[in-house]
């Protein structure tokens, strides 16, 4: 048996993993697994060289690749450490033996590893190769595993089930396949195109979507003035990469504040996004890991049903039962530290039966000013005027979120809430995955709304980065621009401004996208897609409506219980599976690593594909 795993980062190094621990029970004859990655084990995002300021936003104590007893799955299970443990127990001797480039910068961090800590990217990107090596050392006598550092172009289906996969001007025969492809690269849009142009022909600087490790962020100059589109995780990372990354420093003050020393090389960095506001930072982690706090609305009991009985609910029911779980804990917790007299049980218990109404909190006495304000977390500029006004409520927003964000995910109301928006995560996959909402619902409420909500609350960076930016506009390094972010040209300029202040226009001689571009295999520049839609073996995923028109969205698409590729007529690919990034819009929220102890889907996922892959028949 020949199988290939396309894509070598976190997700086919679980498949990997799966597959040896399968086969131990299955007993694959002559059974020989393959690699294919052009950027190394890890892949492009967790390179171990890249820049070692560049963080991830998980915990390095809630980060594995290794199944635990939680994982609904049907393989065995073989723990092993967290990305913490590792780099505890053995990442120093590790590091020191394979020679890496910035070994000096990655030993002085696992020395100061804590269960508070977030890891580097280049870390998690060792403790991959770890794990590949380790892999490979247990079972390589037994097993051929074969890691190829090159692009697959295309896959040509033979059999039934066998493929011939092309790559290196060479071509081999394989029984199943695993496409974990990441990201990648998108051809230009045409707003893109023009914007290259405008900057080519007028001696300007132009950065187009992509990883911040691969921004060519030394095109911008120091002093000059530049402008960052976005306000999400790229964002804080290009910030990093254009202040810290060149010399600056940041100090913590007594009152455990930053101050930003400059070092002169720094660009004057302005920034906006159509929100106006920087992601939400995560709150202080006080969770141990695997603890989680009940879901009583979006409860796995109520998704399980609605699975089973092959229910649907309406798109607003469906964001009801997530605010309302959101709700409960933000106001559990809040009776719990501020209104002492109440009865915290008889008021959970009261909430529970009417979250969506203002009758409960009336009766309990919850003062206006203590409430959970949607349209205000949507809207934090409130009815600002001024560039000058929206400066203090930019300062005041931040200095309120890094806060909230210290008080912590069990004691802070606020950031409390914000952790069970994450933790309903699960329950919200499935109802996408298992389409209980109708495709208009899923098309208005979620991709129309609720997606970029749930970014802007709950996939924020670490509080560092907050305090971070906040010492950068007291030391008026960064300026943020505000809501409805606008960028035009003049003359030999780019332009930025926002369009609730137009009469504060900025000029700016750069311009860096400093966001995820979106996920479209239509337009990817990856030759293996391409090849798979050109066959006719792939196609894009298409919402259909009841009026009889559909919309196609820029996902791959496999089906709902196996993850088998669909092909253009419609059919499963036999034993050719896709997860990951390319099937986002299929899939919900598909980016991320895999957690310990909390059923992981992606782990689920290895378990599932690798058990098909070894047991596949006609």
């Amino acid at each position: 048996m020949k199988l290939a795993l396309i894509g070598a980062g976190p997700r086919n190094l679980m498949a990997l993993e799966r597959l040896l621990a399968w086969n131990k029970r299955v007993s694959a004859p002559d059974l020989e697994i393959h690699l294919f990655d052009p950027a190394g084990i890890a892949g492009r995002v967790w390179r171990p060289d890249q820049p070692h300021e560049l963080l991830m936003n998980s915990l390095a104590a809630k980060i594995t690749l290794f199944t635990d007893h939680t994982i609904e799955m049907e393989g065995p299970v073989i723990p092993g450490p967290t990305l913490l443990e590792w780099a505890r127990r053995s990442g120093t001797t590790f590091i020191k033996e394979n020679n890496y480039k910035k070994a000096n910068c990655l030993l002085n961090e696992i020395a100061h590893l804590t269960p508070e800590s977030y890891a580097s990217l280049g870390l998690f990107g060792i403790y991959q190769e770890w794990f590949y090596q380790q892999l490979y050392a247990q079972n390589s006598k037994t097993v051929h595993i074969i890691f190829h550092k090159t692009t697959v172009t295309g896959i040509k289906r033979l059999t039934h089930h066998t493929y011939e996969l092309r790559f290196d001007d060479a071509a081999e025969t394989f029984d199943g396949v695993s496409l974990a492809l990441g990201e990648g690269m998108s051809q230009l849009s045409t707003h893109e195109r023009d914007l290259t142009q405008f900057a080519h022909a007028h001696h300007l600087s132009y950065l187009r979507t992509g990883y911040p490790a691969e921004q060519d962020f030394d095109k911008i100059p120091a002093q000059s003035h530049i402008l960052l589109r976005g306000l999400g995780l790229n964002f804080m990372d290009a910030m990093i990469m254009l202040t810290q990354h060149r010399g600056g420093k940041f100090y913590r003050n007594s009152d455990d504040t930053l101050t930003y020393q400059a070092s002169g090389e720094e660009p004057k960095i302005f920034a906006g996004s159509g929100r106006g506001f920087p992601y939400h930072a995560r709150g202080f982690d006080q969770k141990v890991v695997g603890e989680t706090r009940p879901l009583y609305f979006l409860s796995n009991q109520l998704v399980a049903h609605m699975i089973r009985h092959q229910e649907q609910m309406s798109g607003q029911e469906f964001l009801n039962y997530i605010y309302s779980d959101v709700a409960c804990t933000y106001y559990t917790k809040l009776v719990a530290q501020k209104y002492t007299g109440i009865s915290f049980h008889e008021f959970e218990q009261a909430f529970q039966k009417d979250p969506l109404s203002d009758h409960v909190l009336d009766s309990y006495g919850i003062a206006k000013d203590d409430r959970l304000n949607w349209d205000q977390l949507a809207h934090p500029e409130g009815n600002v005027k001024t560039a000058n006004d929206f400066k203090q409520v930019m300062l005041a927003y931040l200095e309120q979120d890094i806060a909230e964000a210290k008080r912590g995910n069990k004691t802070g109301p606020f950031a409390s809430a914000m952790d069970t928006l994450r933790e309903l995560r699960t329950n919200i996959r499935k109802v996408i995955t298992y389409k209980l909402i109708s495709d208009e619902d899923y098309a208005k409420d979620i991709l129309g709304g609720f997606n970029s909500f749930n970014s802007f609350l709950a996939v924020g960076p670490p509080i560092l980065r907050l305090e971070q930016l906040l010492a950068l506009i007291k030391a008026g390094v960064v300026e943020i621009l505000g809501p409805k972010l606008q960028l035009a040209t003049e003359q030999t300029h780019f332009v930025a401004y926002s369009e609730l202040f137009p009469e504060y226009k900025v000029p700016v001689t750069g311009v860096i996208e400093a966001r995820l571009a979106s996920i479209d295999i239509r337009i990817s520049k990856n030759p293996l897609i391409q090849d798979l839609l050109k066959t006719g073996m792939a196609r894009p995923y298409e919402l259909h409506f009841k009026d009889g028109s559909t919309e196609q969205l820029g996902a791959m698409d496999v089906t709902t219980e196996t993850a088998e590729l669909i092909d253009s007529d419609g059919t499963p690919v036999p034993n050719v599976y896709v997860w990951g990034i390319t099937t986002e819009g299929r899939h919900w929220l598909t980016n991320g690593s895999p957690i310990p102890s909390v059923n992981d889907v992606r782990l689920r996922m290895a378990d599932m594909i690798a058990n098909q892959m070894m047991t596949y028949s006609e």
